[in-house]
Formats: C-alpha cells, sequence, structure tokens
C-alpha cells in the first residue's frame, strides 16, 4: 500500500514539473530578436565624401599643361592641336628587317601656334626600340633669331587621348620649355602589333607670337 501511495507521488511530482516547463517555453521565444545595425556619427556625408575627391590631384606634365588649358579656355577658347606630316623616300629606309634597321620620323620645319603633333608608329616585333632626333626653336622660320622654347612631348594612344580630352596623366618622355633638345629615349618593345605614338610640340608662352622648329627624328631598334 505505501509503495503505490509513493509511486503516485513520484508521478503527480513529474506531471507538475512537466506542465511548468512547457508553459515557461511557450513564454520564452526560441529566436533571439534581430538587432538593429548601429549607426556612427562618423561616417562621411555626401558633401565630404564630394569635398574629398576634388582634394585629389595629378601631377606630371600632361596635369601642368591641362591646368594651364582649363585657366586659360575661358577666355581664348579651347586651343587646337595641328597635325604635321614627312612622307619619307624610299632612300630613306635603312635595312629590310626591323632588328638593325632605322626608320625616319620627322625631317622638317614648321610652325607652332598653340601645339603641334607629329604621329609616327613603332613595328611590331621590335625588342628594343629607341627614339632618337633633335629639334631647334626660334621666332622667325629663319632659325637664328632670340629665344623660343616650347615643351617637347612623346605620347602612347592611351596618353594622347587623355592629352585631347583634357585629363591628367603622364607621358612617356618629356622635355619643359627649352629653345632645342636632343632627345635618346627608349620605348617599350611591341609584340605582334605595332604601337603609335605621338610627337608634341606645345607653345607654352602667351602673347609670344608664333614658333618655328626644325626637327630630326628617327626610330632605331
Amino acid at each position: 500500500m505505501r509503495s503505490t501511495f509513493g509511486l503516485l507521488v513520484v508521478l503527480s511530482v513529474i506531471v507538475a514539473g512537466g506542465v511548468f516547463a512547457f508553459n515557461r517555453m511557450r513564454q520564452v521565444p526560441l529566436v533571439a530578436p534581430a538587432m538593429p545595425p548601429k549607426t556612427t556619427d562618423n561616417a562621411p556625408t555626401f558633401a565630404e565624401a564630394k569635398q574629398t575627391a576634388q582634394a585629389v590631384k595629378m601631377a606630371g606634365p600632361l596635369a601642368d599643361y591641362m591646368a594651364t588649358q582649363d585657366s586659360s579656355s575661358a577666355a581664348k577658347g579651347a586651343e587646337q592641336v595641328e597635325t604635321v606630316t614627312w612622307v619619307p623616300t624610299a632612300s630613306d629606309h635603312v635595312g629590310g628587317s626591323v632588328v638593325g634597321s632605322t626608320i625616319p620620323i620627322l625631317h622638317k620645319t614648321f610652325g607652332v601656334r598653340s601645339a603641334v603633333q607629329v604621329a609616327f608608329e613603332v613595328p611590331a616585333h621590335a625588342a628594343s626600340p629607341r627614339l632618337r632626333g633633335s629639334y631647334q626653336c626660334s621666332a622667325k622660320p629663319t632659325g637664328t633669331e632670340g629665344d623660343a622654347p616650347v615643351e617637347f612631348l612623346v605620347l602612347n594612344e592611351q596618353q594622347y587621348s587623355q592629352f585631347m580630352n583634357r585629363h591628367s596623366g603622364d607621358a612617356t618622355f618629356a622635355n619643359e620649355d627649352a629653345p632645342a633638345g636632343e632627345v635618346n629615349a627608349s620605348l617599350p618593345p611591341t609584340m605582334n602589333r605595332a604601337q603609335k605614338y605621338h610627337l608634341i610640340f606645345r607653345n607654352s608662352t602667351r602673347g609670344g607670337g608664333k614658333r618655328f622648329v626644325h626637327a630630326d627624328f628617327r626610330m632605331e631598334f
């Protein structure tokens, strides 16, 4: 009789504990509520981000050129880049292959009012192309009157596109304003495609009149 009573007491305790645990589980959520993301007071505003982007500036000869153009374009309008061409004769070419050959690029006297460009190509499979030449500037076509400096640049196709679109950038070769200059610059080797370059002669003297340049350039391989 006592064992039966004890068994009933144990069963009652178990049932009561199960009911209590079930009620507690219904009151407490099994999944924690999502927390909203924290906001910080240090996040940059749109105005601050725009001011930071405007503070970044490029450096280099083309960047200086663009800064000069931007400051004067409102008063004078956009400057025009003229193109000078020179077609060599058959006797100007030396050798029939790229390696160990010479290709003339320019041998001419021309005027520079604002800027002049001369395009040339480095042929394919050129392992060590080198640009050689010289130029002399003057205020008159005779080439003997006074100091008449010009700026000289060598640009690849990408750099020339940035130059024409007034974007800052670098130059493959650059020589600051000088009345004359000697150039001996190595260019990157070409693979199976020719690469186009541009010689730029720029008259940066405002109100100084037209400049006359006698240039003699060639490619050596």
